[in-house]
């Protein structure tokens, strides 16, 4: 009997990629990426993520298809916390048909994950020990178990090319347009966008007004300390004011609830409605990373779960550095900070340049180099940012 070759479709030939493996001595990311890329295809999923599993118990997007390229290394959890987090803590396949009505889902902005509501997430396994997580995502669910199969195959390519990750403490040296406002070091404390969610069947409203209520008291607060540390005024800083004190927000939230949207549900949805309309650069980008910072800290009040902490000595790292953020690490004694987009898309970034702190922006490749509590050195003068600097360069740095 003669052999037949079977015709190479594009979902052949892109098992046969991904069964290839990555080049070896690209950058993890890049790699993580191309593989993403060609699972995507095989399994026939709009998203397929990559989470890798770094110091602090933290989950971090290294590698996608389907979103922009920004958010990766800025998307976090922890073990435990939403669909992906479980995956990992159970050591187990976790799949959601619809991600927006479970109570593990944890919501970032930045994703609208809202479009692709299907979730099926697979641990990454060294032996027995986890690294990461695969996720793919679709329109509608469920997966199949030959999608389950799949996966779990992939998680062996992909977990031999995490072993390869950048060691912890490597030292680099980032390139950015600083603010002129001198030196710092510090712990990066990476900020995060996610909006948590308690449990949505069970709809506190009057709770939702009063944590609108504690929210605005604190932005307040922050604005009228920040005002009379300075000198002279400062736009952005009123500017915070008047978009983070407008009750629209609440008023929208409001009609969700009437519409018998639970409140957590109703901020998500308000999240993802400013995203979509301001989610721009330069003036609409400020306001909508503003007001998604404010919906974040009422999520947070709302949930019964403590604002992510900033402490004394840490410096600030995000995508965009928004108002309130920018206010609270001030407060509570941030060091100075790193955006990876330009100064202008960032409220924050003229907020800490008015109080003095250094501010490097525009590092693209920031969350590539930068884990959670890693020692940064900022020269805002030359725009220059080093990821754990040696004794001698830090000695170096305080003359």
């Amino acid at each position: 009997m003669p052999v037949q070759i079977i015709e190479r479709s594009e979902r052949v030939q892109a098992a046969l990629r991904f069964a290839a493996g990555a080049a070896s001595g690209g950058a993890l990311t890049t790699g993580l990426n191309y593989l993403c890329d060609q699972l995507a295809m095989v399994c026939n999923a709009p998203i397929a993520s990559v989470y890798v599993l770094e110091p602090g118990e933290e989950l971090v997007l290294r590698g996608n298809h389907g979103y922009d390229r920004e958010v990766l290394g800025e998307v976090r959890l922890k073990v435990g916390q939403g669909i992906t987090g479980t995956a990992v803590e159970t050591l187990r396949p976790v799949t959601v048909n619809d991600a927006r009505v479970s109570e593990q889902f944890e919501y970032f902005p930045q994703l609208a994950e809202e479009r692709y509501p299907a979730f099926l997430a697979v641990p990454l396994l060294s032996g027995s020990r986890p690294r990461g997580a695969l996720v793919l995502q679709r329109e509608k669910g469920p997966f199949s178990e030959e999608d389950l199969l799949i996966a779990v195959i992939a998680t062996r390519a992909l977990a031999a090319l995490v072993e390869s990750e950048r060691p912890a403490g490597a030292h680099l040296i980032l390139h950015g347009d600083g603010n002129a406002r001198g030196r710092a070091l510090g712990a990066a404390t990476l900020l995060s966008r996610a909006l948590p969610r308690r449990d949505p069947r069970r709809p506190p409203a009057e709770q939702l007004s009063a944590a609108f209520k504690a929210v605005r008291e604190e932005v307040v607060q922050l604005v009228e300390r920040a005002r009379s540390a300075l000198q002279q005024g400062c736009p952005a800083l009123e500017e915070i004011g008047v978009a983070l004190g407008d009750v629209r927000f609440e008023e929208r939230a409001g009609e969700h609830l009437a519409a018998g949207v639970a409140p957590a549900l109703a901020l998500e949805r308000i999240a993802a409605e400013v995203a979509r309309a301001l989610g721009a650069h330069g003036e609409t980008a400020r306001r909508a990373a503003d007001i998604e910072a404010f919906l974040g800290a009422v999520a947070h009040r709302l949930a019964g779960h403590e604002q992510q902490r900033i402490r004394r000595g840490e410096l600030l790292v995000s995508v965009h550095l928004p108002g309130l953020p920018a206010l609270r690490g001030w407060a509570y004694g941030a060091t100075g900070a790193i955006c990876a987009t330009p100064r202008e898309d960032s409220t924050g970034v003229a907020v800490l340049s008015a109080l003095g702190l250094p501010v490097v922006c525009g590092v693209k490749q920031v969350f590539e180099a930068v884990s959670q509590g890693d020692r940064i050195a900022v020269d805002a003068d030359s725009g220059e940012v080093i990821v754990n600097p040696g004794a001698a360069q830090v000695a170096a740095w305080r003359r």
